[in-house]
């Protein structure tokens, strides 16, 4: 009687097998867990004036921009405007402590007409157990007025 109490009280103990089935992978990130808005950029700069080039990285879905990691925006060869730095890093962040970190220059208006400034982007998007680096590319159109 022993034994069968022990028996039954051990079976019963014991924790339970995992459950067999697809496991919900949160271990890599896309396009879809961020949004890069560059909508502080000025759309229409006159000849020899500057206007302001905004970026702000925003992550989704429970993502996170890591905060010390490399982030970088590269300039393709502009025509029609150029930035003052040919390309921005993490001490162009506007406010270091940010969630979202918004990367800022100035664009000098150099030739008439319609432009289009596109730049390379690259920044860690983080969960709490991994960080993974992210590439993507902007194209802002411009408008450079006499």
């Amino acid at each position: 009687m022993i034994t069968a109490f022990l028996l039954a009280f051990s079976v019963a103990a014991a924790p339970a097998p995992a459950a067999a089935g697809p496991r919900v992978a949160d271990d890599r990130a896309t396009k879809d867990d961020y949004d890069l808005d560059t909508g502080g950029t000025a759309r229409t700069i006159k000849i020899g004036k500057d206007g302001t080039f905004s970026l702000v990285v925003r992550a989704k879905n429970g993502k996170k921009v890591h905060a010390e990691a490399p982030l970088e925006v590269v300039f393709k060869d502009p025509k029609g405007v150029k930035p003052a730095k040919a390309k921005l890093g993490r001490g162009d962040v506007v406010d270091k402590a940010a969630a979202s970190p918004e990367l800022r220059t100035t664009l000098r208006g150099e030739k008439a007409g319609a432009t289009t400034l596109e730049a390379s982007v690259s920044f860690f998007l983080c969960t709490d157990s991994w960080c993974q680096r992210m590439s993507d590319k902007i194209a802002v159109p411009i408008t450079v007025e006499p």
